[in-house]
């Protein structure tokens, strides 16, 4: 630890402890307000079939998700640092409901996607929701409590993909969009109640709260390593998850939504290792963790490349692929939040921004690895994304210093 950052952590006022209500109201909220980028998923197929567009082209729908995730990332994530928390999430959550309800009235493909994106921009409630947990907790608990979250947060990505497959297959995808509007009011409710208040830790204006961005990632070296190795731990993951609709859905295995769908059950394996990775990040040198994490990534993909035709080869690499990322994400967010407590927001903005851009990027690398080169493309980009994350970590100390 540089002095800078004991100094830092010594000028960290000191709370009260949250109690279990609080952070699982915050693992919920995580929960359902991730779930909206992931929705479509497995009802990328139906939703570009619905709209009379080739099916080939139904991963740009994840895809315009994520772009708008990734803009609301770097335009509205830095505010956590400016306004009172809690009242943030909630005019947040508000206007994404407005867009929830746009996607499920979406009469074309490019207004689908129009919509996808905007939902995208405003599902940003889980990175204010975690800095304001990692300020809330005590420094020896802060692992843990971000892992007891992110547990939230994944099993509302991997959830939100089970309940959708359901839903389209019953109801049809839009009237899962109109549920979800509904529960995003639900859940406002809940932050309502259960959350308490965090004042401002700046006062800064918002170009100059923009404008600290890049002195914080030249400060940094510890965030520049986590920040890149994420970004392709997470690449590796979304070219997964994008492409595995289709791939059920082709002559080879012609499964439905439903099946998609459920995969995202057989993942929440990885949620439930989501708090066993915090406790470790407390515990175990984090440099450990996120290498052993990556190569799971890898033997994943490497896996699923020869197995990927049989169920039980993609479930075997999807709960690898899960623990993987929740190893590397964890970790590294706990490392991040120890930086710099007046900037977590900040911080993660510069986390969550690249991890997202390569999440997207990992998404349209699998679109068009699907649609050149099969199920055997997909294997090879996702062993290549992975491996370029491991190699990162491995010469992290000599690329980025210390």
């Amino acid at each position: 630890m540089t002095v800078a950052q004991t100094v830092a952590r010594a000028a960290e006022p000191v709370r009260r402890p949250m109690g279990f209500g609080t952070v699982f109201a915050m693992a919920v909220a995580c929960a359902f307000a991730v779930a909206n980028i992931y929705y479509n998923q497995p009802m990328m197929v139906l939703m570009a079939r619905d709209l009379g567009v080739p099916e080939t082209s139904a991963g740009f729908i994840a895809t315009a998700t994520q772009a708008g995730y990734t803009i609301g990332l770097a335009l509205l994530a830095p505010l956590g640092d400016r306004f009172e928390r809690r009242s943030l999430i909630l005019r947040i959550m508000l206007l994404l409901t407005v867009a929830l309800v746009a996607v499920s009235l979406a009469p074309t493909f490019a207004l689908l996607l129009t919509a996808s994106f905007f939902v995208g921009v405003l599902s940003i409630p889980a990175q204010y929701i975690i800095p304001m947990a990692a300020a809330l907790a005590s420094p020896e608990r802060r692992g843990s409590v971000i892992g007891v979250i992110m547990s939230g947060l994944l099993t509302g990505i991997l959830g939100a993909r089970a309940f959708a497959g359901v839903i389209a297959e019953f109801a049809g995808w839009r009237a899962m969009f109109a549920i979800a509007a509904i529960i995003m009011v639900l859940v406002a409710g809940l932050v309502r109640a259960a959350f308490p208040k965090l004042d401002a830790t700046s006062s800064l204006g918002y170009g100059a709260l923009m404008r600290s961005l890049l002195p914080l990632w030249q400060a940094e070296p510890v965030l520049r390593e986590a920040t890149l190795v994420a970004a392709f731990a997470f690449a590796t993951f979304n070219v997964f998850w994008t492409t595995l609709t289709p791939h059920l859905a082709s002559p080879e295995l012609g499964y439905g939504p439903s099946v998609a769908g459920l995969f995202g059950l057989i993942g929440l394996f990885g949620a439930l290792t989501a708090t066993v990775a915090g406790r470790l990040a407390d515990r175990v040198r984090p440099r450990i963790i996120v290498g052993s994490a990556m190569a799971l990534m890898v033997a994943a993909f490497m896996l699923m490349g020869v197995s990927g035709h049989l169920i039980v080869g993609l479930v075997a690499g999807v709960i690898l692929l899960d623990i993987g990322l929740q190893g590397v994400q964890i970790t590294s967010q706990t490392r991040i939040f120890a930086l710099q407590p007046d900037a977590r927001n900040r911080v993660n903005t510069i986390f969550m921004t690249a991890y997202f851009i390569g999440g997207t990027s990992g998404s349209a690398i699998g679109t068009l690895a699907w649609q050149y080169g099969g199920w055997a493309g997909v294997s090879i980009a996702g062993i290549a994304l992975s491996s370029v994350g491991l190699v990162l970590h491995l010469l992290g100390p000599r690329l980025f210093g210390r």
